[in-house]
């Protein structure tokens, strides 16, 4: 039995160990795949630019850039979008987007320093200076570029790029170093066929007046790339215009101008046809595309905030109904409180009157014995009886308001904090009125006249607000309110 475990044990491990190579061995052929992919979409966007449609290149280079960066590491993934960047910047060139290009041209740097892409290397320290010098960088910046440049060149022995730095160095910061820029570019024309250069020294020539010199290298100029047929067209036209000008045929100059101009007037109304019908297609899907992404969106906040809403509301309702519970049962239990609190009392008011009537009627009587002659002889419960000012006495007072401070949850003590000219008459009307004692209720448990106790009213709502016209009511309401803020 351990045997047969043991079996199954390895070839669980086996099944696991060939589906984990299965599946590196997929997730590598799809990401060669995608590399392909990416290859294919740099060379679409090359050739683009070749041709300038520098629309198209940054589209199709975008895309390679997308799936190159979505790739794990390896060296022709690193390789390839160094290239790709450094394509993205001479688009970016070509279209005098001239910061673009040098962040394109810094990234794809340190992706090309190697052996196998050392002139793409150069081209990029070489273009980065070329680039500051358009977009007026300081020249000290510009020329460390070219000196990187020319120092990479030097490394690898490559002289035809040398005289390609020095014959940009020369045009973009000595402007005033015609002969060395003129030597440099027709070593490069001559001894390494850069055809393009031959356009470079007419201008210097018939800069110097030389026509007949210029005129000769003019003729020199011819497209050896199919690439550029059409721009050697362009520049051989427009130089032989200046040509005819200074050797004294401005007709003939105005003639080659206009037909130049004529061609390209044609070539910018088709590029600009192709251009606004490419763009308004793709604005209108992307318009529909946009318009339907937004409707949905609104379509899920609304549906969000409706839900929202509803929640709120019931939780709005929730509260308040706790909120009127709480209320109801904290009523209930001051109502309660205050009950037993006037009950309590209300058997002193009653023992207070009993008595009241005995002294009423002992005086009575005792004034009919001394009526009849006879000298009358007072109780000793009445002595003690005329001996009392009050028949409730201090310490029961002070525990009645304590009793109802706690009743009431301690609106007593917060009257008297925020009234502090209360004195302890004020509160001792208060408490009483508070508790629904009336002015003979109280005139019999404090033992003073109803006078007194009007003149103790107005004194409690001089000390409170002598604005207030019912001062009983006012009590009630304050303790009232003050529990349901709390």
């Amino acid at each position: 039995m351990i045997k047969n475990k043991v079996v199954r044990y390895v070839e669980s491990g086996v099944f696991c160990l060939i589906f984990c190579l299965q599946g590196c061995h997929f997730s590598s052929q799809n990401d060669q795949k995608r590399l392909q992919e990416a290859e294919e979409l740099y060379h679409q966007g090359i050739s683009s630019n070749s041709s300038s449609q520098y629309e198209s290149s940054t589209i199709y280079l975008k895309q390679a850039e997308d799936i190159l960066t979505s790739l794990p590491y390896s060296v022709r993934r690193d390789q390839l979008l160094g290239l790709t960047w450094f394509g993205l910047g001479n688009t970016s060139e070509s279209e005098m987007l001239y910061d673009i290009a040098q962040n394109y041209y810094r990234k794809a740097i340190p992706m090309l320093n190697s052996d196998s892409n050392a002139i793409y290397t150069i081209c990029a320290y070489r273009d980065i200076a070329r680039t500051m010098a358009l977009a007026d960088a300081p020249q000290d910046s510009v020329l460390w570029y070219f000196a990187q440049a020319k120092h990479h060149a030097k490394a690898i022995n490559n002289e035809l790029l040398e005289l390609d730095i020095d014959a940009y160095r020369y045009q973009l910061c000595y402007p005033d170093s015609v002969p060395q820029r003129l030597a440099v570019c027709r070593r490069l024309a001559e001894e390494f066929g850069a055809n393009a250069r031959y356009s470079e020294i007419v201008e210097l020539l018939l800069a110097q007046h030389a026509t007949d010199s210029a005129a000769y290298y003019l003729e020199r100029l011819h497209p050896k790339d199919s690439s550029y047929v059409y721009w050697f067209e362009q520049s051989y036209a427009y130089l032989q215009s200046k040509v005819l000008r200074q050797q004294g045929q401005p007709n003939k100059a105005y003639e080659v101008l206009l037909d130049l101009y004529d061609r390209k007037i044609e070539e910018l109304r088709r590029d600009a046809g192709a251009r606004t019908y490419a763009l308004a297609l793709h604005y209108d899907v992307a318009r529909e595309q946009q318009l339907a992404q937004e409707a949905q969106r609104e379509k899920r906040w609304q549906g969000m905030l409706s839900s929202i809403l509803v929640l709120l509301l019931i939780l709005l309702a929730t509260l308040l109904l706790v909120l009127w519970r709480y209320g109801q049962h904290k009523r209930r239990e001051q109502a309660t409180a205050l009950q037993t609190l006037q009950d309590k009392y209300a058997q002193q008011l009653q023992l207070a009157l009993e008595r009241l009537k005995q002294k009423v009627n002992l005086t009575r009587e005792m004034e009919l014995q001394r009526l009849r002659g006879d000298e009358p002889e007072f109780p000793k419960w009445l002595q003690t009886y005329r001996t009392e000012q009050l028949t409730l006495s201090k310490e029961s007072i002070d525990e009645l308001i304590a009793s109802v401070d706690t009743a009431l949850d301690g609106a007593i003590s917060r009257l008297c904090k925020e009234y502090p000219a209360l004195t302890e008459s004020d509160m001792q009307f208060a408490i009483l009125t508070i508790i629904g004692a009336s002015d003979s209720d109280m005139g019999i448990l404090l033992n003073v006249q109803k006078q007194t106790i009007y003149h103790r009213r107005q004194i409690v709502r001089k000390h409170v607000d002598a604005s207030i016209e019912d001062i009983d009511s006012w009590l009630r309401l304050y303790v009232l309110q003050s529990n349901l803020v709390r």
